[in-house]
């Protein structure tokens, strides 16, 4: 749209501050109460997310990539129950 034509394709449309993680879980904790659904935060978002990968057959490297990870180290320490899991 011309709105968004000159804008950087990293440049937040919708933001005009810092985002806090406290913020965005309070919003998805009371949508999660409002659904009756368990309450999960962002972290436990990302965490899923990574999982699911992970079961679904895509490369420790390649999750450790999109998860912003400087080393693949990270990552297997952190989902190493999961790559246990996948052994057996």
């Amino acid at each position: 749209s011309e709105l968004v034509k000159n804008l950087q394709e990293d440049t937040p449309i919708f933001v005009k501050g810092k985002v806090f993680n406290s913020t965005v879980n309070n919003i998805l904790a009371r949508h999660c109460k409002k659904l009756n659904i368990p309450v999960i935060s962002i972290h436990g978002l990302r965490h899923t997310h990574a999982s699911l990968l992970l079961f679904a057959g895509v490369s420790i490297a390649s999750v450790a990539q999109r998860l912003g990870h400087s080393s693949m180290t990270t990552t297997q320490k952190t989902y190493l129950h999961i790559i246990h899991e996948l052994e057996n």
